[in-house]
């Protein structure tokens, strides 16, 4: 009869590190010499977690679909839920109950608990098991190895999804999204890493639309394929931290929450980050702006200093990588950012201030000129907008500034200034959230007011209005309107 024992490998020498002893057996499992536990599939289930595991798999970080591991059974045609939790039953009473863990007992993934693995020992014959050992305890005519590269992707497939990120880059969202669904069909199947793609891409674009519950239903199917997926295991960390950020994101856009947004920030591992610098910009970008919503609401300065450290190390990384569309984006949230952190009192006097910030939304501004990005959206004009009347600046006195930079301004006041980025991102007005225009009509109507304009200013306050009676957000339209309200008044008297 043949008898394997599991072991792992450690550096100190095994008397003193093995605490437990399993024989796998042909009808069941002993451990550490006590009565054997009958069950043929148990072992079975524990020697291909046990060479999943000797494959980087099997890990917490890695887990093994129910289906991977049937697989390495030979013999085995399918693994029934009920048969996998009967089988872990078995180990709840003995001292291995957590070697085997699983989302779910019945249907994975499962994953082995490497601390109390190290502390095992392996055997198969009284000799040492790793390798070929495993296959033919499993059955298999020759060891699993790492899956053969991919098959070549579908043209159609990589041809709608390079046609998408084009207009991702230059905010032609619904062009986007509809390049998305015609690169859908052309999913190869079986290929989880290509539908996680389209997947992410979706979500962003809901994100950037504002629609939440759009962004929720992405999200549920990346978790899914997250914990059902067969993803490489440097794959399933990329997209886990990119669903954190996602998600992340969805509780401070959505539900007006700074600090679980924060919470689901730090559950992205240092890894993932060192690894790719434009998952680094995202998640330092958005980080920073949390920071920033958590020190105003707490007049925390400490709170303040970490923000822009964060929105600092986001844009480093954009910088040093070559990535013009973070690097404008981060720039444009770092400007916002010290303008409110200033307008708050949360920085000191001697440190950067609403000039600081206009040059850091100038040099966005510059960036999404010079390769074409953004193009559907206001955000960098009301952020213009709003730091040129916090610091009381005429246009003149902007245009010396941007000028100085070498970054003139095409126009010869705010109220045209306006103007122009208005009717330029006139026919996908659709796509920019209905927030961002009340910002934007209402700072727009305060500069034409304060350059004598009341006309255009009165026809401003008109269209805010109606915008603002789109929002479902109660606070954000109440806010909207009562700052209509204040501006009303000053219209009719001029």
């Amino acid at each position: 009869m043949t008898v394997a024992t599991v072991a792992s490998v450690s550096s100190a020498p095994v008397a003193d590190s093995v605490a437990h002893r399993l024989q796998l057996l042909p009808h069941g499992l002993r451990i550490d010499g006590l009565p054997e536990l009958r069950n043929r599939l148990l072992p079975r289930l524990l020697a291909a977690l046990l060479q999943a595991h000797e494959q980087g798999l099997a890990r917490v970080d890695s887990p093994c679909s129910r289906a991977e591991l049937r697989e390495r059974i030979a013999g085995m045609a399918e693994l029934h839920r009920t048969q996998v939790w009967r089988a872990l039953a078995l180990l709840d009473d003995g001292p291995l109950a957590a070697l085997i863990e699983a989302s779910a007992r019945s249907s994975g993934p499962f994953w082995l608990n490497a601390p109390l693995l190290a502390r095992c020992q392996v055997e198969i014959d009284g000799e040492p098991a790793a390798g070929e050992a495993l296959a033919r305890w499993l059955g298999q005519q020759r060891p699993v190895r790492a899956p053969a590269a991919a098959p070549l992707l579908p043209l159609a497939y990589a041809e709608a999804l390079a046609r998408a990120d084009y207009l991702l880059d230059r905010g032609e969202l619904y062009p986007a999204r509809l390049a998305l669904q015609q690169a859908a069909p052309h999913v190869p199947e079986g290929d989880d890493a290509a539908a996680a793609a389209l997947g992410l891409r979706r979500a962003r674009i809901a994100r950037r639309l504002g629609d939440w519950a759009a962004l929720q239903d992405e999200l549920r199917e990346l978790g899914q394929a997250l914990n059902h997926g067969r993803l490489p295991r440097l794959e399933r960390r990329q997209l886990r931290a990119r669903v954190a950020i996602l998600a992340a994101w969805h509780w401070y856009g959505s539900l007006g929450q700074a600090a679980p947004a924060l919470d689901k920030l730090d559950e992205v591992e240092p890894e993932a980050l060192a690894s790719d610098s434009t998952l680094r910009c995202d998640h330092g970008n958005l980080r920073g702006i949390v920071l920033r919503e958590l020190a105003l609401a707490r007049g925390d300065a400490a709170l303040a200093t970490q923000s822009l450290a964060s929105l600092g190390d986001a844009l480093r990384a954009a910088s040093l990588a070559g990535l013009p569309d973070a690097l404008q984006v981060c720039a444009a949230n770092l400007s916002n950012t010290l303008g409110q952190l200033v307008e708050a009192g949360l920085l000191p006097a001697a440190g950067p201030g609403i000039e600081d910030a206009l040059r850091w939304l100038l040099l966005s501004d510059a960036l999404c000129a010079r390769w074409q990005l953004g193009r559907s959206s206001l955000l960098n004009t009301i952020f213009l907008l709003r730091l040129a009347a916090l610091g009381r600046l005429d246009f003149a006195a902007l245009q010396r500034l941007a000028s100085a930079q070498g970054l003139p301004l095409p126009a010869v006041s705010f109220n045209e200034l306006a103007a122009q980025r208005w009717a330029s991102c006139r026919a996908r007005h659709s796509q920019i959230p209905a927030d961002q225009r009340c910002a934007f009509l209402l700072l727009w109507a305060r500069h034409a007011l304060d350059e004598g304009d009341a006309f255009t200013a009165t026809d401003l306050v008109r269209q805010a209005r109606l915008q603002a009676r789109k929002l479902r957000d109660e606070d954000a339209r109440r806010r909207y309107l009562d700052e209509a309200e204040t501006l009303m008044p000053r219209t009719r008297r001029a």
